[in-house]
């Protein structure tokens, strides 16, 4: 046994605790910072932040999805001084895109960690959150793998607030104490996401996709009204298993019900796995030392030909719009954007590599307000592109699936007009014969 199993790693703990003044004096100009994210953003780190910066030059923190507008993010005269360059643009903060401080920057979730570091290989603080340590000397990063074991290996100082609500989970989320320089002691309750309702349209669109999942098939699955609709078709399924950028509520209703049990997963059998956990507090005590589920850096979860390795995956994605070609845009309205690109292209292309597999875009007829169609003859000016044409397999309404993979430009937008609300069908008809389409 090395000399480090007789260390009183209580007292190693106590030596490095600090306040967050202190901690922040860490910060300099010209410094690179990485926070961790969702429920695991440091609360503290972000309520001081403006502060400090205040009295510097030129840092920069990356930052994923931002849960509250903290004064730093809203504060105008940090321009020059601050910026905040986040991979999501979250109801939060998404008005604040343009303001100087807050930048989006678009990137594949499992690059995000290589994009960061970059050819300096290196950031000079991680700042995360993490759990008491255990008897071992080791804290947990709780419900997030996605890029902080990464990043925290290569910052040349790592702070990290200790917060008892904190769930410890399995995977690459341990951390020994002897590789953190500071803590801070910051307990608070997570984030939460509430649950949302969902709509007739909604259970219509969960229905048919529920309908094209076999039994034995591998899922990625987002949060919102059509994923909820989903879990519930799923309800009759046997033997899911589970890979996704996101484990959410549905995923452990679903779990708790013994739909997904994982059995006949070809990587990871029999687990759950994921890049971070965000949901509910239900779902926290869920994760909490489950080792039935395991969290992994996105560079892993999402890299396509891993995902492409499961035995039947699917991958279920929502939209904003597609037009009839097949391009989707999930992030923007036109110029406008509304969050980021995430995983979507790298699971519903990583699902097609897979034996059986299948990448779905699930999207509504219209708007909310029923007054403009999501099939669209060309995106709104401006619309970013998140899967493109080249790569779309199939799509589903409240009126049907369309199987466009394959597919010429005339059988895609007759696929598609097909399965538009019929009071829009024949101008996206007439819109394709102008312009020869069909």
């Amino acid at each position: 046994m090395g000399a480090g199993m007789f260390l009183d790693f209580n007292k190693v703990y106590q030596t490095k605790l600090t306040s967050i003044d202190a901690a922040l004096e860490k910060v300099q100009s010209g410094m690179r910072i990485v926070t961790s994210m969702a429920a695991a953003e440091p609360r503290a780190f972000f309520e001081h932040l403006a502060d400090r910066v205040r009295k510097l030059e030129r840092v920069r923190v990356h930052c994923a999805n931002p849960t509250n507008v903290y004064p730093c993010f809203a504060d105008s005269a940090l321009a020059g001084r601050l910026d905040l360059s986040v991979m999501f643009l979250t109801s939060a903060i998404r008005k604040l895109q343009g303001n100087d401080v807050v930048h989006y920057a678009p990137q594949h979730l499992s690059r995000w960690a290589r994009n960061v570091l970059g050819e300096q290989g290196g950031v000079d603080i991680f700042w995360g959150s993490c759990t008491a340590p255990d008897h071992r000397g080791f804290v947990s990063l709780g419900p997030n793998a996605c890029y902080e074991p990464e990043i925290l290996r290569r910052a040349r100082t790592v702070i990290l607030e200790v917060n008892p609500q904190m769930p410890v989970t399995f995977g690459g989320t341990h951390v020994h104490i002897s590789t953190v320089h500071h803590f801070i002691e910051n307990p608070h309750e997570l984030p939460i996401i509430p649950d949302v309702e969902t709509s007739p349209v909604d259970e219509t669109i969960g229905n048919l996709i529920a309908d094209l999942v076999p039994d034995g098939a591998t899922l990625q699955l987002g949060i919102g009204g059509i994923p909820n609709a989903i879990g519930r078709g799923l309800e009759s399924k046997r033997d899911l298993g589970i890979h996704t950028e996101m484990i959410n509520d549905t995923m452990m209703r679903l779990a708790r019900k013994g739909v997904i049990n994982g059995s006949r997963k070809t990587i990871w059998p029999g687990k759950i796995v994921g890049a971070f956990a965000y949901g509910s507090k239900e779902l926290y005590d869920f994760i909490h030392e489950n080792p039935v589920v395991e969290l992994q850096p996105a560079s892993v979860v999402n890299d396509p030909y891993r995902i492409g390795r499961n035995h039947l995956m699917y991958s279920i994605n929502t939209a904003v719009e597609i037009d009839i070609t097949g391009q989707v845009c999930s992030e923007s309205i036109g110029h406008r954007e509304l969050s980021g690109v995430g995983g979507a292209s790298e699971t519903h292309i990583g699902a097609q590599r897979s034996a059986g597999g299948r990448g779905i875009v699930a999207i509504p007829s219209t708007t909310k307000d029923g007054r403009s169609s999501k099939i669209v003859f060309e995106l709104k000016p401006g619309a970013k592109v998140s899967i493109s044409r080249n790569d779309i397999d199939t799509v589903v309404t409240e009126y049907g699936v369309a199987k466009l993979s394959g597919k010429n430009v005339a059988e895609r937008t007759r696929a598609l007009t097909a399965i538009a609300h019929p009071q829009f069908r024949d101008e996206l008809l007439a819109s394709a014969r102008r312009e020869k389409y069909i």
